[in-house]
């Protein structure tokens, strides 16, 4: 059989989407299905299959292509069941999301990459998809004349590669075309996963593009695009039972932990912090000083237990193996006071420095604060009696213990 070679590129696209990474709005992206004479139409992801070497294909047993997806997306519940549960409502969306046209041709988007396909068959795009905008209600347009000619299995392997783009055009990868898409798809059919490691599959998804990975409700990051458009894997670091033991977190997510909170959306820096972890559990936090400073979102942030609703925003958080929380550094860049069981403690900034000041809160098991620090030198003000850390460089930085009952302990008088 005679071959030929399809390499769809688009100077003009790919200068666009450099410049603009992740704006699938203009671009968007498709499902491709070959239509051969004299053969049923196969969807390009389960044709490649044989040709990329990827196994066998095992069709799913359920009846609708709708079933057929959500069970396809079942067969990562045991090593990705986060991911799993993303494909299959986004596979449960798909008909209320989609569009059917008919006897309207759908311009073809040149996301494909190199497609090896014989020569007397013709690739046609039977789905778009591109983010619901002001340009478009519907994120699926599906060619119905092209989808009504597919059978079960087939429609169902285009709403499962969709389930997987669409993670993809939402993530800090800025892929420009769908080889890895078509990959993972044709990879959950053959059904591989289940015979992979995880620190196998993990790599799989580095290999992939794929961004993240859910591990006890927090979203490890695997790499991500460069401003520049180069790939960057991150580390993670595994025992030998496949345990996350120190990883980076993504930036875009939402968890609480121990009493700290984080929630961020629509951050320009991949990742948030680096993370230690003890059998899925947080055992530090390290903020990544890019995203610190980007500011597009707040830093993992805890209100102190009987205060008066102070909040400390950390870049370093240290827990106990109970998941108490024991101690967070954090900075304040400005005058603040917190009111703690009938005591308060003060920053006075020094009025010729200009900046952050360093700070520390220290907790029992039971979120007690036992050791407090605002960036200054502590002392105690009889005449209105607070505590007050004055800021200045030649006394430095200290901190305060508190007792049992929460009054400071050994604190000399200010002067």
């Amino acid at each position: 059989m005679r071959f030929c070679q399809l390499v769809i590129t688009s100077l003009l696209s790919l200068i666009a989407v450099s410049a603009h990474a992740n704006n699938w709005y203009d671009r968007g992206n498709a499902g491709f299905a070959l239509f051969c004479a004299g053969q049923a139409p196969i969807v390009l992801d389960l044709y490649e299959v044989s040709t990329r070497e990827l196994g066998v294909v095992k069709f799913s047993k359920a009846d609708t292509a709708v079933d057929k997806a959500v069970d396809l997306a079942s067969r990562l519940n045991s090593v990705d069941p986060a991911r799993a549960r993303q494909y299959k409502d986004s596979a449960l969306d798909f008909m209320a999301s989609a569009q059917f046209v008919t006897d309207l041709g759908i311009r073809k988007t040149p996301d494909l990459g190199l497609v090896t396909v014989p020569a007397e068959c013709t690739l046609e795009q039977v789905v778009f998809q591109r983010n619901p905008s002001i340009l478009n209600k519907a994120r699926y347009v599906v060619n119905a004349n092209l989808w009504n000619q597919l059978d079960a299995d087939n429609q169902a392997a285009l709403i499962l590669h969709e389930a997987i783009y669409r993670e993809v055009i939402n993530s800090t990868a800025n892929e420009l075309f769908s080889e890895r898409v078509r990959i993972f798809n044709g990879i959950i059919h053959s059904h591989q996963v289940l015979s992979l490691l995880k620190t196998d599959y993990l790599k799989l998804l580095q290999e992939l593009h794929l961004t993240t990975y859910e591990e006890n409700g927090l979203k490890i990051s695997l790499g991500y695009t460069t401003p520049e458009g180069f790939w960057v894997d991150s580390e993670v670091f595994m025992d030998g039972m496949g345990r996350i033991l120190s990883a980076s977190l993504a930036a875009n997510q939402y968890f609480g932990y121990g009493g700290m909170e984080y929630a961020c959306i629509g951050s320009t820096v991949a990742e948030m912090g680096r993370v230690t972890l003890d059998d899925g559990n947080i055992r530090t936090l390290r903020v990544n000083p890019d995203f610190a400073r980007d500011g597009a979102c707040n830093l993992p942030m805890l209100i102190v237990p009987d205060s008066n609703g102070f909040a400390i925003f950390g870049n370093m958080w240290f827990f106990g193996r109970e998941q108490n929380l024991i101690r967070v550094d954090g900075t304040l860049n400005k005058k603040a006071q917190l009111a703690y069981k009938g005591m308060t403690y003060e920053l006075v900034p020094d009025l010729f420095k200009t900046g952050v000041y360093n700070t520390t809160f220290t907790f029992d098991s039971k979120m007690n604060l036992i050791e407090v620090g605002l960036g200054g030198t502590p002392c105690l003000n009889e005449t209105e009696d607070k505590v007050q850390f004055v800021q200045n460089l030649a006394n430095g930085e200290g901190t305060v213990a508190l007792s049992d009952t929460g009054k400071p302990e050994q604190i000399p008088v200010c002067r």
